[in-house]
């Protein structure tokens, strides 16, 4: 059994050889001295004046969601990202949120000596059965990454024909940062 797989690791790496592929086997990963692994260090990439640059690291910051649904007021061309910050803000944009609703609920309370509210709102779709989620918020390199899934209903999906506005609002800790917004969409199946 062995001579066999050293025999065809051998003409893998022949045939690997004659086609031009030259590939080094991977590394063995690092471990520590108790024998787990460790987390192997990202190489620092070089700058414009040639000097190592530090890797990029990002700080998760915790939140904590107010809403998430199908109908919100407020839409736009695409899928936005909107941060909160003061107690007048906040009435006037859950008064527009909730202007598809009557009578419309008061806003939640939030504490905007401490907290700040994000809000990742998409465009208005010709069904129902879209998803739109807060998936993390990183703060990285002086700024605010906040990441969303967007859910696309898939042909087999029965869906309602009330337009949907997707919208997912969070609260979490005060930032000066200004938020950026990264969305990544997946057609979802329903059998």
């Amino acid at each position: 059994m062995m001579r066999w797989l050293v025999f065809a690791l051998a003409v893998a790496a022949l045939l690997g050889a004659a086609c031009g592929e030259t590939e080094a086997p991977p590394a063995p990963s690092p471990t520590a001295q108790n024998g787990r692994p460790v987390a192997a260090a990202t190489p620092a990439t070089p700058s414009a004046d040639g000097q190592p640059k530090p890797s990029v690291v990002a700080r998760k910051i915790e939140f904590e969601t107010v809403e998430i649904g199908q109908q919100s007021g407020i839409g736009g061309p695409g899928p936005s990202v909107v941060k909160i910050e003061t107690q007048a803000a906040w009435d006037e944009f859950w008064s527009r949120h909730k202007s598809l609703v009557m009578p419309a609920p008061p806003p939640p309370t939030v504490d905007f000596s401490q907290e700040m509210v994000i809000a990742v709102l998409d465009r208005q779709e010709v069904s129902g059965g879209y998803r739109l989620e807060i998936s993390g918020i990183e703060e990285m390199e002086g700024g605010m990454r906040v990441r969303a899934s967007k859910g696309i209903p898939g042909e087999r999906c029965i869906v309602t024909l009330a337009m949907a506005q997707p919208f997912h609002i969070v609260r979490t800790a005060k930032s000066d940062l200004e938020p950026e917004l990264e969305v990544s969409e997946e057609t979802y199946s329903c059998g």
